[in-house]
């Protein structure tokens, strides 16, 4: 006998075998006890979960020689029917029988009495599938069968059904099966096919099938061929392209440490193995979604790597990191370079974490003693924390803090509660100084008729050509300086006239760098319309000056603009005619 695939091997062959629908049997059960057979029933539900197992059984039990509502296996009825070749039972695939002539058909049949017989059966299965007008041909013959006829429905897709169809018949909701359930079944047929397996193993198959009886045998069936004897967790992950927890953990602590290039190289590396990405996103978000729920119950997890999770953040940086794969699930599924726009998310993620950061910091830092206390003065009240530097160079912290907005304060005695910075000075420190200063900003009064973008005129514009010699030539380290420097931006917002501007740049991100160009991602194209109109240049350049300590000119794409453009530089790139670096002249790139 030729091989049997396992969910045909170990389909249901009676009620009680059903596994995870108990609501939909009791009533069934509870019917054929009491005579009380409808004319038409409709079963709904996920694909994979009994519906179409049942309603064969249902038609056994109604046409049983053991009497109705018995299910034998013995009679001529009960086998005809389990091996498909009963004439009173007529299975009917809606798919590949949608049109209206196909119902026509059917309903010619239908007058005709069962041969042997109490019932004649209609299995109408993806019954969605049928045209409108197949429905509407379907109507009175449903609604009025003869009193031999049973009709019984199946569909994955509920709302696809027209309502006067779905108003005849008797409805059964088919529900996913639980874990529990699915576990229970795997083992069973492991121990019936006489096959060792790893419980992690086990537990994989059954969150990949997710909640679908056949789902999980079909997989079972594929990972029995794949390792023989004895399952293993390696083998599921190698099988269907899977990351370990492990992989998820080596990720979530590159974003800790906020380690760019491990993180880039980490996601690199997965990517190479063809996981599927939707699912990889959905797999760290439980990991946080767990260690959350365990620090807002108190409970401890019993899972190590949800309890190595909830070492590595705390509850608001867990919140900011699920809002952002939130986010990268919904752009993800839109976007025909899945990978590229989950590079830039897991960028936004340390990110997220640094934002978190800084709340804290300032949150402190109000606390703090007050340091200048003037009567009739603009401001009454100035924290600043203690930082512990060495070596003196007042100079350069004296231009620091006249390159950022004047306000009613003594500098030099904000100067003298300071450690000096060090004399050998490095860019990342005199951020470090930036942010020391934001309390001066804090509890300063806000100017009035504070300056807006301009929303309209002449804009830059760049041709891809443009644009694909600039990525040729973007010096990658400096980018990512620049994007850990970039939320000191915030430290400016406190400037009235420079706030506006200073939102605008906090919406995007860095993308490329070149030595006098640096071109931003943003999200929607109404940013990166309003950041490309001339008018605007000078300011932008003025907020991002300070933190990159050079002047750059300010280039901006939109999130469908900078797909096109990665997309455009890997075909180039496929056919090798991508500009050399050493042949890109920055002074030709004009906009």
């Amino acid at each position: 006998m030729s091989y049997q695939a396992l969910y045909r091997k170990y389909r249901s062959t009676n009620f009680e075998q059903i596994y995870g629908q108990e609501a939909v049997v009791k009533t069934l059960q509870n019917a054929l006890k009491s005579n009380k057979i409808a004319h038409a029933y409709l079963f709904s539900g996920p694909r994979g979960t009994g519906k179409t197992s049942i309603a064969r059984l249902f038609a056994k039990a109604l046409n049983c020689e053991e009497g109705l509502g018995t299910i034998c296996d013995k009679c001529s009825n009960c086998k005809e029917i389990a091996l498909g070749i009963s004439p009173d039972v007529i299975e009917i695939d809606a798919a590949s029988n949608s049109g209206v002539d196909e119902v026509r058909n059917l309903i010619e049949k239908v007058k005709y009495a069962p041969t042997k017989s109490r019932y004649k059966v209609y299995i109408i299965d993806e019954v969605h599938m049928m045209s409108n007008s197949a429905f509407n041909a379907l109507l009175k013959t449903l609604e009025e069968p003869p009193s031999y006829v049973v009709f019984i429905l199946c569909t994955t897709e509920l709302y696809k059904v027209l309502p006067t169809i779905v108003s005849r018949c008797q409805r059964y909701e088919f529900q996913k099966l639980t874990d529990d359930e699915l576990t229970s079944l795997i083992k069973k047929v492991l121990l019936n096919e006489h096959v060792t397996y790893e419980e992690e193993a086990i537990k994989e198959i059954v969150e990949l099938a997710n909640g679908g009886a056949r789902d999980a045998l079909s997989i079972l069936d594929q990972a029995i061929s794949f390792s023989g004897n004895s399952i293993k967790l390696s083998d599921i992950e190698s099988l269907f392209g899977l990351t370990s927890k492990k992989e998820k953990i080596v990720l979530l602590e590159s974003i800790k440490k906020q380690d760019y290039q491990s993180l880039l190289k980490t996601f690199s590396q997965l990517t190479e193995k063809n996981i599927d990405l939707i699912r990889f996103i959905n797999e760290i978000l439980t990991l946080l979604k767990e260690s959350l729920i365990s620090k807002k119950t108190k409970r401890d997890s019993n899972d190590m790597y949800v309890s190595l999770v909830s070492k590595y953040f705390d509850e608001n940086q867990e919140e900011n990191l699920i809002n952002v794969l939130l986010d990268l699930l919904k752009e993800i599924k839109i976007s025909n370079n899945p990978s590229l726009v989950a590079e830039i998310y897991l960028i936004k993620m340390i990110e997220s974490i640094n934002k978190t950061k800084d709340v804290v910091v300032e949150t402190k830092v109000v606390q703090t003693k007050p340091i200048i206390q003037q009567e009739n003065t603009a401001v009454k009240e100035v924290s600043a924390p203690v930082v512990n530097k060495e070596a003196e160079k007042s100079q350069q912290f004296e231009s620091l803090a006249t390159s950022l907005p004047k306000h009613n304060v003594d500098v030099t005695k904000v100067r003298q509660t300071k450690e000096p910075i060090k004399k050998d000075e490095t860019p990342t420190q005199m951020m470090d100084a930036i942010d020391n200063l934001k309390p001066i900003f804090e509890d300063t009064p806000s100017i009035k008729n504070e300056p807006s973008l301009e929303i309209t005129g002449e804009k830059n514009s760049l041709d891809i050509d443009s644009l694909i010699k600039l990525t040729v030539i973007s010096n990658k380290e400096a980018k990512k300086e620049l994007l850990k420097r970039w939320k000191y931006l915030e430290a400016y917002k406190k400037d009235a006239k420079l706030k506006p501007y200073v939102e605008l740049l906090l919406k995007g991100i860095p993308y490329l760098l070149c030595d006098t160009i640096l071109v931003l991602m943003f999200n929607y194209s109404k940013d990166s319309n309003i950041a490309n109109i001339k008018a605007n240049q000078s300011k932008l350049a003025d907020c991002v000056e300070k933190i990159l300590l050079k002047r750059v000119q300010i280039y901006a794409l939109d999130r469908i603009e900078g797909t096109e453009l990665i997309t455009k530089y890997r075909n180039l790139d496929e056919v090798r005619k991508l500009p050399k670096a050493r042949e890109v002249n920055l002074d030709e790139i004009k906009f």
